[in-house]
């Protein structure tokens, strides 16, 4: 018979072998427990590093972006303008005291407007009205005073992509002129050219002023408005001319200058989904290569240019506003947060304390130290 435990020890324990060590205390295992947290802190300080920029003013890529003349175009996707459609224009006021522009207008193909054929008629001028070549240039009377302008309007054409572009295909000739040229695409436009002011002595206007429509041509003389169509998918330009060269005024430097104003009333900012600056022979969307991409982070909530330069031998604009930035197909990340917590000696200490503490940890699942026993034997 065996013994009973005597009263009041404890019981004893059924013996299943020696105890299964728990995984996660296994050397290999706490080895890629290491090895995955180096990974995890070295990408975790990759992203701080590289922390995607959120607003597109902030990647220096805008602010502003040139674009070089004859060389690149820039595209905006989707303009606003305000609650009406896309529209821009060139005004002087007549008591302003900046350099008094001429305005020359040449137009690839369009049309003049049934308003502007009868207007023209009404003086016993018959112009055609087939679309064709156009061009509008303006001079003005020796010792006199004219200022010519533009407004372009546009209206949703056939298809969902609304598009315009801006760029220059040659450099202007001197400091006092300044080239734009303008193409859209799903956007037809209507350009209305007027000029103003002070009569001569004599009672005559100083304005002069050269239609032509294909091989027909007309000169004219007065106020005289003229409105012309043109459809979507065709490209036109305006030409400024400093009227006369003052001490003061106008900047003659050539430095890029504010020209264009954008909606009603006019100002000088303007909405777009997308905007791109690529190279002006290759067409949009076929190459990545020489390409500035910036793409609102909603579709509702659009980015901001906000201002828009010409220059002689460029168009600078800047811009703003949540989305995403990418160069030549490469997203653009420039936010080093690091670069901001070294700013900070105690964060930047405690950061420091964290790595050392992390690299010491590591080291010792991968070189455990000796134990005492090991030392003495």
């Amino acid at each position: 018979m065996q013994d009973k435990p005597a009263e009041g020890s404890p019981p004893e324990r059924e013996s299943f072998g020696p105890l299964a060590e728990a995984w996660w205390r296994k050397p290999a295992a706490q080895r890629v427990a290491a090895v995955m947290v180096l990974l995890a802190a070295a990408a975790l300080q990759y992203f701080l590093v590289n922390v995607p920029v959120g607003d597109v003013g902030q990647t220096a890529k805008f602010s502003p972006a040139k674009v070089k003349a004859t060389d690149e175009l820039v595209s905006f996707d989707s303009p606003e303008s305000g609650a009406d459609p896309f529209s821009f224009a060139y005004a002087q006021a007549a008591e302003s005291n900046e350099q008094k522009m001429l305005v020359d207008a040449y137009f690839d193909q369009a049309a003049l407007s049934e308003e502007t054929l009868h207007r023209l008629a009404a003086l016993g001028v018959h112009a055609p009205s087939a679309p064709g070549p156009i061009s509008y240039v303006t001079s003005t009377a020796h010792d006199a005073t004219c200022s010519t302008a533009f407004h372009v309007d546009t209206s949703n054409a056939a298809g969902d992509a609304h598009t315009v572009q801006f760029f220059q295909s040659e450099i202007a000739p001197s400091d006092r002129h300044r080239l734009l040229e303008v193409k859209t695409a799903g956007l037809d436009s209507t350009v209305t050219l007027s000029s103003s002011g002070s009569f001569a002595p004599g009672g005559g206007s100083p304005c002069r002023i050269v239609l032509r429509a294909s091989t027909w041509e007309q000169p004219l003389q007065g106020f005289l408005t003229v409105k012309v169509k043109v459809a979507a998918g065709s490209s036109f330009r305006f030409r400024w001319e400093a009227a006369d060269v003052k001490p003061t005024g106008w900047s003659s430097s050539g430095a890029p200058v504010r020209l264009v104003m954008f909606g009603s009333p006019l100002k000088q900012s303007f909405k777009a989904v997308a905007m791109q600056i690529i190279p002006s022979d290759i067409p949009s969307g076929r190459s990545v290569r020489g390409t500035l991409v910036a793409t609102s982070q909603r579709k509702e909530v659009p980015l901001t240019v906000d201002s828009f330069l010409v220059g002689t031998d460029r168009i600078e604009f800047g811009a703003s506003g949540r989305g995403r930035v990418l160069e030549n197909g490469k997203v653009i990340s420039r936010t080093n947060l690091i670069e901001a917590i070294n700013q900070y000696p105690l964060i930047a200490a405690l950061f420091g304390a964290a790595n050392v503490a992390l690299l010491g940890w590591s080291k010792r699942k991968f070189f455990p130290p000796r134990s005492g026993r090991d030392d003495k034997s």
